[in-house]
């Protein structure tokens, strides 16, 4: 198994309380020799709403693309089945795993973001 390096910030630019727009997560990954993980989907991904303004939901991903520079990726998640966004601050936490040669372990990293949502 390999150390990933994940680094994330989160930005509210469209989600607002009591709208279902998505919230950005901006995420760069690259492995333990500083070089930038390229390929990663949605599948790579795991978002964990941690901290939910009040009445806050989990989230699912929308969908992730990958940034202009190597190694970085647009990570867009919304509110669970019908649910909205909440005002208040929402602490995220990001898993990314990458798949190996098989029968090794996967290479993991993870990182935390925060947003207020407002």
């Amino acid at each position: 198994m390999g150390r990933l390096i994940v680094n994330t910030f989160s930005e509210d630019a469209i989600a607002a309380p009591q709208n279902r727009q998505p919230n950005y997560l901006v995420v760069s990954v690259t492995d333990s020799d500083g070089e930038p993980v390229t390929g990663l989907a949605v599948p790579n991904f795991k978002v964990d709403p941690m901290i939910v303004g009040p009445g806050g939901a989990l989230v699912n991903i929308v969908d992730v693309n990958a940034g202009r520079l190597a190694g970085t990726y647009l990570v867009r998640v919304v509110p669970i089945r019908t649910e909205t966004w909440k005002p208040g601050v929402y602490i995220f936490a990001v898993a990314v795993e990458r798949s190996r040669a098989k029968g090794t372990k996967p290479d993991r990293g993870q990182n935390l973001a925060s947003v207020l949502m407002d």
